[in-house]
């Protein structure tokens, strides 16, 4: 903020802004300059009286077929190929006309004929250039008809030679009366009905003592003026413009970075505070489940004296409150605040694991490659649970569990005859948005498989989704 106050007050207080402003400084250079001995002087109407503008301009070298009826064109290009009729007829096809009978017959035109055309033939170029071709002996008198760019290059110091060497839109400007000329090193200044020449000696230092620039005009490039074919600006102001733009550019940078920031931060927050919300509430239940614990146990002991209807309830109730007891230790391990690696156990048998849990939840297994895995067996399963409830609930039967172990890395896929596939991961996967439910349970799914150390992918059709976690008891990337 402080380089950026410092650009804005030396941009106000600059000399260029505080002494005098562009306009001033662009008349007093014009004023200074005219006040200086030109290396020439031209009176507007007399270069256009020895060089008509058509003459002068580039584009009289050029076809002229859109100034004339196309049909009559062609019939008197048909009609000069074999010098004889049908002629055109139409008036406005005269001067060709009138040319293009004289080639052909041998005609001598006379030079008052050249002085009344339009001088440009309809193919481009001037009428007196191509009646030289045939006619070479009368090169010298009609000469003052030649087009600029068809005569012999004139010495740099005439005027002829000054409009020949001319850009293209130098001409254009000169034609159109313009205030200033830019042609090489040469400044053409007009003044009334006059144009003075002035070398870079004479123009330059006074452009220099008034911290302007004057350049060719680029129609890309930027002109605080432009007048004629000069492109003009201020010396200094390039400069200012330039650290004014890059400390906008910082302040901007600057701000979205505080917005992101103060994003992220916000968003911490609120995962730290749901966090402790669930630590507390993971804490608070530890009591009554153990409370319930007890109960259970209590229950047990006096197991043979229940009634005999209340043995499947009493097993139900036994299986949940070991499940509470599974859950809250897990999420005392999920929600340690020192995110340190998840309590991990040792299953000998790949198929032995799975085929119990895939048998109780009725759906069909296979293992490619049996062997021991080393997981964190409560977020494992509870995840495969999910997976496999979705599959049943939402899915297409058949359910079917592939699994195998390869480098380190167990992936289990439950696959339905589902239609979903990759592309639709993005929208099941929001916990509040996607169809049928999936979401919740598929966010928390994939949140615990990425605390393993894991991933989960979507694939199909047929729906198939793979969860990959490290299985290796030397494999210490399953930190949170």
């Amino acid at each position: 903020m402080q380089k950026f106050l410092i650009v804005c007050y030396t941009l106000l207080s600059s000399p260029v802004w505080a002494n005098a402003s562009f306009p001033e400084q662009l008349s007093a250079f014009r004023l200074s300059l005219l006040a200086e001995r030109p290396i020439a002087t031209y009176a507007l109407n007399a270069i256009h009286s020895e060089y008509p503008k058509a003459l002068l301009v580039p584009d009289s070298l050029l076809p002229q077929s859109y100034n004339y009826p196309l049909k009559d064109l062609k019939r008197l290009y048909q009609s000069s190929e074999k010098c004889k009729g049908p002629w055109p007829l139409s008036p406005l096809v005269t001067d060709p006309l009138v040319f293009t009978r004289a080639m052909c017959f041998n005609t001598q035109l006379p030079s008052v004929w050249f002085s009344r055309s339009n001088l440009i033939h309809p193919g481009g170029g001037s009428y007196a250039a191509k009646y030289v071709e045939k006619f070479p002996d009368r090169r010298d008198e009609l000469l003052r008809f030649f087009h600029i760019k068809e005569r012999l290059l004139s010495p740099p110091e005439t005027l002829l030679g000054r409009l020949q060497r001319m850009p293209e839109n130098g001409v254009n400007a000169l034609n159109g009366g313009a205030e200033s000329i830019l042609s090489g090193e040469d400044l053409w200044l007009r003044e009334g009905s006059q144009y003075k020449v002035y070398s870079a000696d004479s123009w330059m230092p006074l452009l220099e003592n008034q911290n302007l620039l004057a350049s060719p005009i680029d129609e890309n490039g930027f002109c605080l003026s432009r007048i004629g074919n000069v492109c003009w600006n201020q010396k200094l102001a390039p400069s200012y413009w330039s650290q004014l733009v890059i400390a906008l550019a910082v302040i901007n940078l600057l701000w979205i970075a505080g917005w992101v920031f103060n994003r992220w931060t916000v968003k911490r927050r609120l995962m730290q505070e749901r966090m402790l919300v669930l630590q507390i509430l993971t804490h608070e239940l530890r009591t009554p489940i153990a409370s319930l614990g007890m109960t259970v146990e209590g229950f047990r002991r006096k197991f043979d004296s229940l009634p005999e209807p209340l043995y499947d309830e009493f097993r139900r109730l036994c299986e949940d409150s070991m499940r509470l007891k599974q859950l809250a230790e897990a999420s005392k391990d999920y929600l340690q605040s020192n995110q340190q690696q998840l309590v991990r156990e040792d299953i000998p048998s790949l198929q032995d694991w799975l085929g119990y849990l895939c048998e109780e939840r009725q759906v069909e297994l296979q293992v490619k490659d049996d062997g021991p895995i080393t997981v964190n067996v409560y977020w494992l399963t509870t995840s495969l649970d999910n997976l496999i409830s979705n599959a049943k609930k939402y899915g297409e039967a058949p359910v079917m569990v592939y699994a195998e172990k390869n480098s380190g890395l167990l992936a289990i896929r439950v696959q339905d005859q589902g239609r979903l596939t990759a592309k639709d991961w993005k929208m099941i996967r929001k916990p509040f948005v996607s169809e049928k439910g999936l979401g919740l349970g598929l966010t928390i799914v994939e949140a615990m498989i990425e605390r393993m150390g894991g991933r989960l992918t979507l694939s199909g059709p047929p729906t198939t989704f793979t969860l990959e976690i490290p299985c290796d008891p030397t494999n210490d990337s399953v930190a949170g």
